[in-house]
């Protein structure tokens, strides 16, 4: 049996919603935009499926109008215009809701463009820049705290007394060139002693005990009298270093050549 709205409906018909409270104004033939979907099968006049509840004039569906707003624009332009309020989760909701399939495959392909650019953005994050002594390094902030009960872990984690520089960097008042080699000891495997300039060392063996970084161990390449590219590898840990400065020097705890 034909209802009597199919005898007086058209296209061109002007529709009006009431969406969880708020009116919305369109046209039959863009509710039809999708024939496959439910608001198609909701408004076409041949539908067994009726459109809804009338009230004041107005078709009412109990569904979130920020929403539905996305829906509304996507049928009238075939494009997704987001509103500042909609969320693209709830937009996808909305499409499978209302049987939106190219609308929900669509979506679903920019929530997955977002995640992925929330990963990569989350990896330049990792990008820790330091001042140390007017030197900008750039190393990751899981590099620096590596070592957690050391002073440099507390500093860049901010559980101790920070300092920043003019542009907001965190800065540490010590001598780069020795901190260059800190920070390539840290980058080391725990077990691989880094090798330093015989003439620095005392002075990195120093910042490593002011940083407290007892676990990065160094030493210094020495050559034989004998002209020869032959070098040995004396390490320091920092157990030693300290028994030597308050014993004996740092010359036993290097060791001496034959």
């Amino acid at each position: 049996m034909t209802s009597a709205r199919d005898g007086q409906a058209s296209m061109n018909d002007i529709l009006v919603l009431n969406v969880g409270g708020t009116k919305f104004e369109t046209s039959r033939q863009t509710l039809l935009h999708d024939p496959a979907s439910m608001l198609a099968k909701m408004f076409d006049p041949v539908s067994p499926l009726q459109p809804g509840v009338m009230r004041d004039g107005a078709y009412f569906l109990d569904r979130d109008p920020v929403n539905f707003r996305v829906i509304l624009n996507y049928l009238r332009s075939g494009q997704l215009i987001l509103d500042k309020n909609a969320h693209l989760e709830a937009v996808k909701t909305e499409a499978s809701f209302f049987g939106l399939a190219g609308l929900e495959d669509f979506v679903s392909e920019k929530i997955r463009e977002a995640s992925e650019k929330d990963i990569k953005e989350d990896k330049l994050c990792d990008e820790f820049l330091l001042n140390v002594g007017g030197e900008i390094f750039v190393t990751t902030k899981e590099t620096l705290c590596k070592y957690s009960n050391s002073r440099l872990s507390n500093i860049v984690e901010g559980k101790c007394r920070q300092l920043f520089d003019k542009n907001g960097i965190l800065f540490l008042d010590e001598d780069p060139k020795d901190f260059a080699y800190i920070l390539r000891a840290l980058r080391n495997s725990q077990n691989v002693p880094t090798a330093v300039p015989k003439e620095h060392i005392d002075n990195i063996l120093n910042l490593r005990d002011n940083l407290e970084i007892r676990e990065i161990k160094f030493g210094y390449r020495e050559q034989s009298n004998s002209f020869v590219s032959e070098y040995f590898l004396s390490v320091c840990s920092y157990d030693n270093h300290q028994r030597s400065t308050m014993t004996t020097g740092l010359g036993n705890e290097l060791g001496t050549t034959d």
